[in-house]
């Protein structure tokens, strides 16, 4: 055993490095675990605050997409119209993303009239994805947040360790002594909450930072793995000007391809030789919002490529697990509460761990006063 080992003793050493690297990360782990229970339920939380923007009337007939981004972009002229999504329920609005901004705007698919526009980061849930991802801090806030996530990995194994009981002890392991004094009943609590959450916690930890951290680390990991990455170069329109063809008969073309699926989202171009890709759920896929997509040209409409889920490499599969598993959609409603539990335990374990440092600290403080008082008592006589 190394010598630091062998003079502290390595539960000592393991509980020094689980309390100062929890307390250091304390701050980023409460933040994630608060804003990451509530916004599981994100669109329908946000739906309800905002229902002049989110609620329609459901009709028979919907407007083409076309005459929606008309609209759309006549009521918003000097920005560039870049994501479209559409509604997964017959009575929501459908939403427009603009590029290089954080304005939405929302429009009645089945009138087209536009509901409004709004800044995503001036309402309450924009606020708190945004806190969420990046830290208020866009991209190094995202990595930050990845980092800890990491941490936080670590840090909670290095608990389990410490708790993990000895042969026979598994009862009083998981038993709560409440009728003790707060400090070892909060101690009870605080071991035992994390070895219950531990499985739950590090999913929701890796996929968070192997969302984060995705170019840095998940993608170079894939590739190592499966000898082959996610990521897929766009293909580009044939020409590089010219009138742009309507979107309307894309999504056509696109259902015909893959009759029952679900269409998720359309992105609009950004360049001249951009295609237009129309993103697809199919039957099977795990993904909330599918991971299919088919390419079309900007201006002829032809299909350039189709890229189905469901046949795509062993890199792309995987990657398609990341987000379902973190938000929790896997499962449906059991598992999407299952994740504000985990959120919830987080930031219980957060506070419990530092109010259980804070007051250790205080008494070993107040020790040594006492101890000083003492020792200078013979000079005051």
């Amino acid at each position: 055993m190394p010598p630091f080992f062998g003079r502290y003793g390595m539960r000592k050493v393991v509980a020094w490095i689980h309390r100062y690297l929890g307390l250091s990360l304390g701050g980023l782990l409460l933040i994630s675990g608060l804003t990451g229970s509530i916004i599981v339920f994100n669109k329908d939380i946000d739906a309800t605050l905002n229902a002049g923007l989110f609620q329609v009337q459901p009709r028979e007939a919907r407007r083409s997409i076309d005459d929606i981004l008309q609209n759309v972009r006549a009521a918003v002229p000097f920005k560039d119209a870049g994501f479209v999504f559409l509604p997964q329920s017959p009575d929501l609005a459908l939403e427009v993303w603009f590029r290089d901004t954080d304005l939405r705007a929302y429009a009645d698919p089945y009138t087209g009239e536009l509901l409004g526009t709004r800044n995503a980061k001036s309402s309450l849930m924009g606020f708190l994805v945004d806190l969420h991802i990046h830290l208020l801090s866009g991209e190094t806030g995202e990595r930050v947040v990845g980092w800890a996530g990491l941490g936080g990995i670590v840090v909670s194994a290095l608990g389990l360790w410490l708790w993990w009981p000895k042969r026979g002890r598994w009862k009083q392991a998981l038993q709560i002594k409440w009728e003790a004094a707060p400090g070892r009943l909060w101690l009870d609590v605080h071991k035992l909450v994390g070895a219950l959450t531990f499985v739950l916690f590090v999913l929701t930890a890796t996929t968070g930072a192997a969302l984060a951290l995705y170019e840095l680390i998940t993608e170079p990991v894939l590739i190592a793995l499966t000898g082959e990455g996610a990521r897929k170069s766009a293909p580009k329109s044939r020409s590089s000007s010219g009138a742009a063809a309507p979107v309307s008969p894309m999504l056509d073309q696109a259902a015909l391809l893959f009759p029952g699926a679900q269409i998720t989202r359309i992105t609009l171009p950004a360049k001249p030789n951009a295609a237009v890709a129309v993103r697809m759920r199919l039957e099977g896929e795990i993904h909330q919002f599918g991971r299919t997509f088919i390419w079309f040209d900007q201006y002829d409409g032809s299909v350039l490529r189709v890229d189905n889920a469901l046949l795509a490499n062993r890199a792309t599969r995987i990657q398609s697990w990341l987000y379902p598993l973190h938000t929790g959609v896997y499962g449906g409603l059991a598992t999407r509460l299952l994740q504000v539990m985990v959120g919830l335990s987080l930031s219980l374990l957060t506070l419990s761990g530092a109010w259980l440092w804070y007051r250790s600290y205080s008494a070993r403080s107040n020790a040594a006063k006492r101890l000083k008082a003492l020792k200078t008592l013979p000079e005051r006589m």
